[in-house]
């Protein structure tokens, strides 16, 4: 298992991802809405201007594939590598979704684990990550990598939790 830029996987391999979500009927989360995207070379263009610095479009963004061993890209994540108003509200510093046949065999709290350390490659210390609270499975993976309950809020017609996770730099993920 490895976490890999998303820019170095192929095309085919994100079709395979983003396919078995629809067929599932499932929702992919943050990944720049790879869900809806309708020509993925365009997405993966977006994807690589969105990590650039100064990209006026978006907030500067890293994205990652979760891979096995024998390249099955099984989970996407995002670093978003500062915060909006809007994302300090309902969206957060990390993104992430497991292939629906992957979920609940521990992928997610992998997929977060990893991310986190690309957090703080980026140079980000407190990560903010945000939770409907009907979504139990992604609280006990952020719980798992020391996420601390700070709040819950009213957000349109749910309730989100905000989490923060303190990365220490001299040992990685607190």
């Amino acid at each position: 298992m490895r976490l890999i830029n998303l820019e170095d996987v192929s095309i085919e391999t994100i079709k395979s991802f983003k396919d078995a979500f629809k067929y599932e009927k499932e929702t992919i989360h943050g990944s720049h809405q790879l869900q809806r995207a309708n020509n993925l070379h365009k997405w993966m263009k977006e994807i690589k201007r969105l990590k650039e610095k100064d990209y006026q479009q978006a907030v500067q963004t890293s994205h990652f594939a979760l891979m096995t061993d024998d390249n099955v890209m099984i989970g996407i994540s995002d670093v978003k590598h500062h915060l909006t108003p809007y994302l300090q509200k309902e969206g957060g510093h990390i993104s992430y979704t497991i292939l629906p046949n992957f979920q609940g065999q521990g992928f997610g709290t992998v997929l977060l684990k990893e991310t986190l350390k690309e957090a703080q490659k980026i140079g980000l210390n407190t990560i903010h990550l945000t939770v409907k609270e009907t979504n139990e499975a992604s609280q006990k993976i952020i719980e798992k990598n020391n996420g601390i309950k700070i709040r819950q809020i009213r957000v349109n017609q749910y309730n989100v939790w905000h989490y923060q996770i303190n990365i220490d730099y001299s040992n990685n993920v607190m």
